[in-house]
């Protein structure tokens, strides 16, 4: 007993004397590992590799895992109370036991994953075990991010300052994402101000892209901008904290700080309570919307897939096939699709192909044995050559969850080619009116939403008729009402006759002018052609009014939002009534409150007067009104546009690009971020009254 004691007592010795030394050791092990997969995952997935290829990355991969979990288990032995240590870290515990049980299975040769493999009755084993590894990796990859996202505490800056960053990082990441080979169906990939063109409107859930997310992103890259449509939705810090929160990693008081700020909570102390219930009931919403638009899909509707454009170089000689013996001269060229002589067989991609064609004056006609390289053209359909037709079950409910959360989130971002006016979609009324109600939901505030449909909330108001909801959900409820209508009748009425509601009956018309209504103050969906005869320019200006107010506070949606602009009436009102006070719902707002609406209104107007200025030099031959809809639409993060995006210049796409920025973290906030706090303002100056109007 004494020998074992003795050994025991030299063993702990040895271990907690060189405890802060390995401890460093194993920091940088852990960083370069973690970095290392990083390196490995985005190179497996976004370089468009063989399968050889994949399945080396892979090993390396295995290789990555074990070195985690060594390092937890080091971790493990070294902890003060291994018991408190594995309570503390449950999350990492099952993902590391799992891990070393697949491990053991392997070596007592059961193979777990091949027999659930056969169980599943799945196609490609390799496909199947290489996804598991994927999962389990990104899994490892988010409870080291939720980790390091502690270390938010610990900075000396404001929650302002830290929502608008985290921003600024997401549009990176989102940027250097979009920009490898295999997100793109375009040889060479997106140029780079295009991705962060792309990536920004994600983040910032506005719609609007200079290249089509239909076509010209793989599926990969879909995933990609769908991914950022989320995370940017609800506020990547939101998500940080949450899982924080699930995994039993703590919040601190400045993250929760930084919630109350995203989500617009009335107080601190119900921040993290609220996070939890929204991020809930987000998923929710989701879910429930993507069933709704799955079952509501026109058997019209076609759905698609897209495909890379193979790039072939084609060197055409001089040749004589005329017989008048006048050699044709053409150049070479490089094309995304051609006609081939099936006797000389197709290219190679990367290859260089002979091709007989001559350059005369004489029509030349198809021949019969030729074969189009690509599998639709689009001068016959209007359909992007690349893209494939694929009605089957599983991209349907692809389609169906990427527009419910495109739609939740007030993005706007579509799979089909024309946006919900392609052919088929733009008549699915019964499926618009499922859009309009999952965009309202999104447009009316995460506050609004847990206040509302909390199930805490709801016996209450069961148990309790008498207690109302908030001031602030029955601002946004009946903000979003009045402005649902107001837009829906206005629209209905102004477009009587025009091309817009033309051979449709009243109730297609209703639905068409209700859903245009819902999407142009937030989501940016459009299922009637915009243009600059279409629709009317009376409709034109009461869209921009509606783009201009936007979405509730704390929503998914932009604008100055719609307490702020019922605050500029209700003050105005109190103004010319001699009122000193702003009264509304039997409650006094707070002054702050009113100057911080005012302040709002103030920078907006600013600010986009300073982008048109700007739009007006680098895009001089636009029509003014098409610049004006754009800027208002990327500054609302609503979306929708007149057609002129995909023409921008390189300084009109900065702009737009800054507009959506902006838009989403709000004017008022970035200034906040960047001002310089006040320490003191117990002073005061004399009075002065100056004149007004």
């Amino acid at each position: 007993m004494n020998q074992r004691a003795r050994f025991t007592e030299q063993l702990n010795h040895l271990l907690y004397s060189n405890q802060e030394r390995i401890a460093h050791i194993l920091r940088i092990i852990n960083n370069v590992n973690t970095s290392a997969i990083i390196v490995l995952l985005l190179y497996c997935y976004g370089a468009d590799l063989e399968a050889d290829d994949i399945s080396s990355v892979f090993n390396w991969l295995e290789l990555n895992i074990f070195v985690y979990a060594l390092h937890f288990l080091v971790r493990w032995l070294y902890a003060l109370n291994r018991r408190v240590f594995i309570t503390g870290n449950l999350f990492e515990t099952i993902l590391v036991g799992v891990f070393l049980f697949v491990g053991l299975t392997n070596a007592l040769g059961l193979y777990l994953f091949y027999n659930i493999f056969l169980l599943l009755e799945f196609a490609d084993y390799r496909v199947f075990y290489e996804s598991i590894i994927a999962t389990y990796l990104v899994a490892l990859l988010s409870y080291s991010v939720v980790r390091s996202s502690q270390a938010v505490s610990d900075l000396k800056i404001n929650p302002a300052t830290t929502f608008i960053a985290s921003f600024i990082l997401l549009i990176l990441i989102g940027t250097g994402l979009l920009m490898m080979p295999a997100m793109s169906t375009a040889p060479g990939g997106v140029n780079f101000l295009d991705a962060l063109f792309t990536s920004t409107s994600a983040s910032c859930v506005t719609g609007l892209s200079v290249i089509s997310a239909a076509s010209d992103f793989s599926v990969k890259g879909q995933i990609v901008i769908l991914f950022l449509i989320q995370l940017g939705g609800i506020g990547i810090v939101s998500f940080a904290t949450f899982f924080a929160t699930f995994l039993s990693q703590g919040v601190g008081i400045k993250q929760q700080a930084i919630i109350q700020d995203v989500l617009s909570s009335e107080n601190l102390s119900s921040a993290r309570n609220l996070l939890k219930q929204v991020i809930v009931l987000t998923f929710i919403i989701e879910v429930l919307g993507s069933i709704a638009v799955f079952m509501t899909w026109n058997k019209d509707v076609v759905f698609y897939t897209p495909e890379y454009k193979e790039e072939f170089t084609l060197k055409k000689p001089f040749i004589d096939t005329t017989g008048t013996g006048q050699p044709g001269l053409v150049d070479t060229v490089k094309i995304d699709t051609a006609e081939i002589n099936i006797d000389e067989g197709l290219p190679t991609f990367g290859e260089e192909k002979e091709v007989t064609q001559v350059s005369t004056d004489s029509t030349q006609k198809n021949d019969t044995n030729t074969s189009s390289v690509a599998s639709t053209d689009p001068s016959n359909t209007g359909v992007p050559a690349n893209l494939r037709i694929n009605n089957s079950l599983g991209n349907k409910i692809y389609f169906s969850v990427f527009h419910s959360i495109s739609a939740f989130c007030n993005a706007g971002f579509s799979l089909f080619p024309d946006g919900l006016y392609q052919k088929g979609v733009r008549s699915s009324y019964i499926l618009h009116l499922v859009f309009v109600l999952i965009i309202t939901f999104g447009s009316l505030g995460f506050s609004a939403i847990q206040d509302i449909f909390s199930p805490k909330n709801m016996r209450e108001r069961l148990a309790m008729p008498w207690k109302q909801w908030s001031l602030g959900t029955r601002i946004a409820v009946n903000m979003t009402l009045f402005l649902t209508i107001l837009g829906a009748v206005g629209f209905y009425f102004l477009e009587q006759g025009k091309p817009a509601l033309q051979d449709k009956n009243l109730l297609e018309s209703i639905i068409t002018s209700l859903f245009q209504s819902a999407t142009t103050r937030t989501a940016g969906f459009n299922t009637v052609e915009l243009g600059l005869s279409t629709p009317s320019l009376p409709s034109y200006i009461m869209i921009i009014f509606l783009m201009f107010i936007g979405a509730a506070p704390g929503s998914t949606g932009g604008g100055i939002k719609t307490t702020t602009f019922l605050l500029l009436i209700m003050s105005a009102i109190a103004n010319i009534q001699g009122k000193k006070t702003v009264d509304l719902g039997r409650r006094q707002i707070a002054q702050d409150v009113i100057s911080r609406a005012f302040s709002i209104v103030a920078f907006a107007i600013t600010y986009n007067f300073v982008c048109m200025f700007i739009l007006a030099i680098t895009q001089p031959n636009a029509p003014l009104l098409q610049l004006f809809f754009e800027q208002i639409s990327a500054f609302a993060t609503v979306g929708l546009s007149t057609g002129i995006t995909g023409n921008l210049t390189e300084g009109s796409k900065i702009v737009i690009i800054t507009s959506m920025y902006i838009g989403r973290v709000g004017t008022l906030t970035l200034a906040l971020a960047l001002s310089k706090k006040v320490i003191s303002t117990s002073y005061k100056y004399p009075t002065a009254h100056v004149m007004v109007g």
